[in-house]
C-alpha cells in the first residue's frame, strides 16, 4: 500500500472530511448538513487517510454509553466510514478498522457498534448483526384500530414544533434507555440533531412535526413525522403519506395514543414507520394485523473489543457455565478459551485451559451479545459448534433477553 498519511482531523478540516464522506455515499454536502454533523462530531476520534492534501478515506467514532442486557457499558459508536472510489482495494479500509479497534481497546470501551450501509462489509472485522428493525406501512383506508383498545383519559396530546420541546424529548429518551438493549444515552446535542429541520431533509415533504403526549404536566411520549398531501385525480380522493421518524412512549397507553393520532391524520392514507423494534405492538393494535405491512432489515452490528469485560458487563436470563473458544486475528487479546460462569445476577469470565464446549467467531459473539440473535439459530446455520445439544440450549437461553434489542436512531 502507498504511504498514505493517516491521522485525526482538525476542526478546520471538518468541511473537507464531510465532503469526501458525502461523495463516497453518492450525496452532496451542504452547510446545513455540516452544522448538524458538527453537533456530535468528535474530531479526536476521526481517522482520515490523506493522499497528499486530499482526504481519500474516513472513519470515526462517538463516545457514549449503550444499554446492554441488564445494564450499560461504554461503547464506541463507529461511524463516518467511507473510501473514495479512486482509492478502493488499497487496504485503506482494513487499516482504518484495525487501528480504530486498537484505539477503542486503549480507551477502555468493551464494545463497538455501528449501522452498516452495506451489510456484507463488517463481518470480516468481527461485527455481527445484533439487532433488526421493522419498517412498517399501514394503509389507513384498509386498516381499523381495535375498538377494545381503550384511550387513557389522563393523557393529553399536543401538536407542537419539534424545536420547542427538545427538553421534553430528551427527558423521554433518557427514561427509555435502560428498557431495551441497543439504545444509547443521547444528550441535548443529539436531540438538537434529531429535530433539526433544514430544507435539505424535507425530501419533497412537509417540515418536521411533533406530537407530544403528556400525563398532567409530565411528558410521557412523542412522535416526529413529515407528511405530504397527495390526491388521486380526477376524483381528488385523499392519497397523502406520512413518514414517522420517531415514536416513543413511556407507557403502553402513551404509545397507543400516539399510534392512534398518527393513523388519524387528515387526508393521509399511507403511514410509514421507518424504524420500529421487532417486538413492536403496532400490528396488534389493528383488527387485521396483515395491514401492518412489514419489511425486516438488519440494524445494529456489534463488535466485542474486550471479551471478558463485555461478557461480565451484561446480565443473563439464566445461569451459564460454558467454555468459549474464539479466534480474533484483529484483536488478538481476545483469542483463546474463556470460562464464562455464574447466575442471572453475576458472572465471571476468565481464561482457561479447559476443553471448549462452544466454538464461535467474534462475529457470532457480537451477533448474540444483545440477546436478539440466538446461539441456536447460528448453530443451525453451521456457524456455532457446541460440544452437545444440552450445552447449546442452556447457553442460548442464557444469552437471550426478554425484549428485542433496538436502536431508535442511525448514528
Amino acid at each position: 500500500m502507498p504511504d498514505y498519511e493517516m491521522r485525526p482531523i482538525t476542526d478546520d478540516e471538518l468541511p473537507a472530511f464531510f465532503t469526501m464522506l458525502s461523495a463516497a455515499f453518492g450525496e452532496d454536502n451542504n452547510d446545513d448538513d455540516l452544522a448538524i454533523e458538527s453537533l456530535t462530531a468528535e474530531t479526536d476520534r476521526t481517522i482520515a487517510a490523506f493522499d497528499g492534501s486530499d482526504i481519500v478515506a474516513t472513519a470515526g467514532a462517538f463516545t457514549f454509553e449503550m444499554s446492554v442486557p441488564g445494564g450499560r457499558l461504554p461503547t464506541a459508536g463507529v461511524t463516518y466510514v467511507g473510501v473514495r472510489a479512486t482509492h478502493r482495494r488499497r487496504g485503506l479500509l482494513s487499516t482504518m478498522m484495525r487501528n480504530q479497534l486498537h484505539d477503542i481497546h486503549r480507551r477502555g470501551e468493551p464494545i463497538a457498534a455501528l449501522w452498516a450501509s452495506e451489510a456484507a462489509i463488517y463481518g470480516r472485522f468481527g461485527y455481527g448483526v445484533a439487532s433488526q428493525l421493522h419498517r412498517i406501512e399501514i394503509d389507513r383506508v384498509d386498516a381499523t384500530v381495535r375498538n377494545d383498545v381503550a384511550d387513557d383519559p389522563s393523557l393529553r396530546l399536543r401538536l407542537v414544533t419539534p424545536g420547542d420541546v427538545v427538553a421534553d424529548i430528551e427527558q423521554i429518551e433518557l427514561a427509555l434507555v435502560d428498557r431495551r438493549p441497543g439504545q444509547f444515552v443521547r444528550d441535548k446535542r443529539w436531540i438538537d440533531g434529531l429535530v433539526a429541520d433544514p430544507k435539505s431533509r424535507h425530501g419533497g415533504m412537509s417540515s418536521l412535526r411533533a406530537i407530544l403526549a403528556y400525563d398532567g404536566d409530565d411528558p410521557v411520549g412523542y412522535a416526529l413525522y413529515r407528511s405530504k398531501n397527495d390526491a388521486v385525480r380526477p376524483h381528488m380522493l385523499p392519497d397523502g403519506q406520512v413518514i414517522v421518524f420517531a415514536h416513543a412512549g413511556l407507557t403502553p397507553a402513551a404509545d397507543v395514543a400516539l399510534a392512534r393520532a398518527l393513523l388519524s391524520l387528515d387526508l393521509m392514507r399511507r403511514i410509514r414507520w421507518w424504524n420500529r423494534p421487532t417486538d413492536t405492538s403496532l400490528s396488534h393494535l389493528l383488527t387485521d394485523a396483515r395491514q401492518a405491512r412489514t419489511t425486516v432489515l438488519d440494524a445494529l452490528h456489534v463488535r466485542i473489543v474486550d471479551l471478558p469485560a463485555a461478557l461480565e458487563g451484561r446480565r443473563y436470563s439464566s445461569s451459564v457455565d460454558v467454555v468459549l473458544e474464539v479466534d480474533d486475528p484483529i484483536c488478538d487479546w481476545n483469542t483463546g478459551r474463556w470460562h464464562l460462569h455464574g447466575d442471572s445476577d453475576h458472572v465471571r469470565c476468565s481464561r482457561t485451559d479447559a476443553e471448549a464446549t462452544l466454538r464461535l467467531s467474534m462475529e457470532d459473539l457480537g451477533a448474540v451479545y444483545l440477546g436478539g440473535t440466538t446461539l441456536t439459530t447460528l448453530a443451525e446455520a453451521g456457524r456455532v459448534k457446541a460440544s452437545d445439544a444440552e450445552t447449546l440450549t442452556r447457553a442460548s437461553r442464557a444469552f437471550g433477553w426478554h425484549v428485542a434489542p433496538w436502536c431508535p436512531v442511525i448514528f
